[in-house]
């Protein structure tokens, strides 16, 4: 999940990858031609011409609108946690944006642009390294206490003590220190492991958290202190896990972290139920959570009280003062044709639509419009509008781990021997195994049937049109079954006379995940009868657990990314401190090779030289065929045609729901 956080790194070297849109039309309203204009009455000295009768206009096809106060969003999947902090996945940060603010936030569509939020205006150093906030006076919280410039580094603070395997962190870590945990910050130099440090050795670390970032309550600033030039900075304070602000008072009578650098530890790398922010929240945005209740909805209500004034736009032509739209319901709907059906009848807003249905919605196109948000009328009465060939940074890979856990028995991995009922731990370390699964999916049939066209294969970790992808260069795999059967025989093992068994997952209700995970088994199956997969669905959360117990042999997942640079894209699939570097567990000298190349490429400024780092790093992860490079999408949106203001912003974790307070509904 999420997602979901855009830093254009590339932009700022080579000023050539603007993947923002152009300023899209305040709401995708048809309007009437300018040529159209009224009959002139005929002279008196000619008769009257007999007017013909006024031709019937067709009924509109389509719904009445319900709920004209409500914005009914039904999906499937639902977040781990409300906490911010530890929220790394899409569902989560859709819905923290609405609830909780930072310092800045997009310029309305532009990726690269930013807006001030909580913060009124900023300034950065000469060197790049330290970033001064002045904070907006007059902000309340939901639950009635004042923003201080405290808040904001208390919340900063608690978020990188807090941490946790596999959690967002590592980005903010390796901003302010060059680290990726705080466990690194607080271990150094010293050989120990971090259970063995001393009291003194904790509070150390905690010191340097709070000389990271500093309040000056009666100068109203925050300073950041960063490791080193961070270009993308900006860009990663619209991330929830490190912009979002907290009241630290209310906070610590809730029972989280007091700010003392004695304790902290307490609170370090939690359970997601076990923040005091799991399933609560208090935040100073448009809208407040109103509840959540688990596996079916989540609501939003606006906020009364925010602080942003009637005519004091967040952009121009933007919104201001409390949210027009009053109510918020994310509606858990996996089943796709119940998903439709609430569609058609009005009662859902929004809905999403995995690839391979968007056909059946096609002939109710009433509006379309592109990412710029020009928008036209097919003057079909129809009532669906929609957003086609959407740009998507993100990427569809079908990961393995290559060091399954088969500790006290596992499902996943059947008998957990190769004994034609299972596979061993150490299955997919056999590199010859998983080039024979990368050349057994039928990559096409992906594209084309579940993804309606409206995709292409991916080349490695790094997506198109970015720095360090191999344009003119095919990807190194293919749908070829004589390759497949080739790799399958060179392996160090008897595999292939011996057959095998394993389960393979995808999150329930992503039926565009189910086909690829389908299309896989297929091409496996067919290959040798010996072969045996069983495709599993699994809740967003369920998943995501198994996923980092190490227990899921193969999973279909995605990534979108945090800030539009190669290394957001290189570090977390390839690095060992990654968050799919972690859980794919290449063996070590495979992933030393990656770490080092990860790091040089992070550690360069000159473009070129970038380039050729991380172009190695994307033929490498080819060749070692790390994940099966699935597939970047192209997106398709679909509102009813009542849903204004909306605009299309390929940053938002989801692009649909993150920010609702910008958005109308009317008819």
């Amino acid at each position: 999940m999420r997602s979901k956080l855009l830093f254009l790194l590339s932009l700022l070297i080579a000023t050539s990858m603007v993947l923002a849109a152009c300023a899209p039309a305040a709401a995708p309203v048809a309007e009437e031609p300018a040529d159209v204009v009224a009959d002139e009455a005929p002279a008196a000295e000619e008769p009257a011409a007999e007017e013909p009768a006024a031709a019937e206009e067709p009924a509109p096809s389509g719904p009445e609108m319900k709920n004209p106060d409500t914005y009914v969003y039904v999906t499937f999947g639902e977040p781990e946690t409300m906490d911010p902090a530890w929220t790394y996945e899409t569902s989560g940060s859709a819905q923290q944006n609405n609830i909780y603010e930072g310092m800045v936030w997009f310029n309305r569509e532009d990726t690269g642009s930013f807006v001030p939020i909580l913060a009124t205006d900023w300034s950065v150093n000469d060197a790049g390294d330290v970033w001064t906030f002045n904070i907006r006076e007059g902000v309340t919280f939901h639950e009635g206490g004042t923003l201080e410039p405290h808040d904001v580094a208390y919340s900063v603070q608690r978020a990188l003590l807090q941490d946790r395997i596999d959690g967002p962190h590592w980005m903010t870590h390796e901003a302010f220190f060059g680290l990726y945990t705080v466990e690194d910050l607080a271990i150094g130099d010293s050989g120990k492991e971090f259970a063995d440090l001393s009291d003194a050795e904790l509070v150390a670390a905690c010191e340097k958290v709070q000389g990271a970032v500093v309040a000056d309550d009666e100068a109203g600033t925050v300073t950041y202190n960063l490791a080193t030039a961070t270009p993308w900075f900006l860009a990663m304070l619209t991330n929830n896990f490190l912009a979002a602000t907290y009241d630290m008072e209310w906070m610590v009578e809730q029972g989280a972290w007091d700010g003392s650098c004695d304790n902290w530890v307490q609170w370090h790398d939690p359970q997601q139920e076990d923040t005091v922010l799991f399933n609560v929240a208090n935040g100073t945005g448009p809208y407040m959570l109103d509840h959540w209740t688990p596996g079916e909805e989540i609501a939003l209500v606006a906020n009364e009280n925010y602080w942003r004034a009637e005519g004091d736009p967040i952009w121009e032509g933007g919104p201001s003062g409390v949210a027009r739209i009053k109510n918020v319901l994310w509606k858990i709907v996996d089943e796709w044709g119940t998903r439709q059906a609430m569609f058609e009848a009005g009662d859902a807003d929004f809905i999403t639509v995995p690839s391979q249905y968007r056909p059946q919605l096609e002939p109710d196109y009433g509006i379309v419009c592109d990412q710029t948000g020009a928008c036209e009328d097919n003057s079909s009465g129809s009532y669906i509008q929609a957003w086609t060939d959407l740009p998507q940074l993100a990427m569809t890979p079908a990961q393995f781990n290559q060091l399954i856990d088969i500790e006290g028995g596992n499902p996943f991995a059947g008998s957990g021997a190769l004994d034609g009922n299972g596979i061993p731990a150490d299955f997919f370390q056999d590199v010859h195994v998983r080039r024979a699964f990368s050349y057994c999916f039928d990559y096409d049939a992906m594209i084309n049937d579940a993804l309606n066209g409206e995709g292409i294969q991916s080349q490695g970790p790094i997506i198109a049109g970015m720095l360090g992808y191999r344009d003119g260069e095919a990807p190194l795999h293919s749908y070829d079954p004589a390759k497949c059967e080739e790799e399958f025989k060179l392996a160090d093992t008897d595999v292939w006379e011996t057959g095998f068994y394993f389960q393979m997952a995808y999150n329930t209700g992503n039926d565009t995940r189910r086909l690829s995970a389908e299309i896989l088994k297929a091409g496996i199956e067919a290959v040798n009868p010996k072969f045996n997969i069983t495709v599993v669905g699994m809740p967003w959360p369920v998943l995501l657990n198994a996923r980092r117990a190490g227990k899921i042999p193969i999973y279909v997942g995605g990534w979108l990314e945090d800030f539009h640079d190669p290394h957001n894209w290189a570090q977390p699939f390839l690095h060992s401190q990654g968050t799919y570097g972690r859980v794919i567990n290449m063996k070590p000298e495979l992933a030393a090779e990656f770490d080092g190349l990860v790091e040089e490429g992070a550690g360069l400024t000159d473009a070129d030289e970038r380039r050729a780092v991380y172009e190695n790093i994307q033929l490498r992860a080819q060749e070692e065929a790390t994940s099966i490079w699935l597939y970047q999408p192209v997106g398709r949106n679909h509102f009813q045609q009542w849903i204004g203001d909306y605009y299309y912003n390929p940053a938002y974790p989801n692009n649909t729901y993150s920010y609702i307070y910008a958005w109308s509904k009317g008819e």
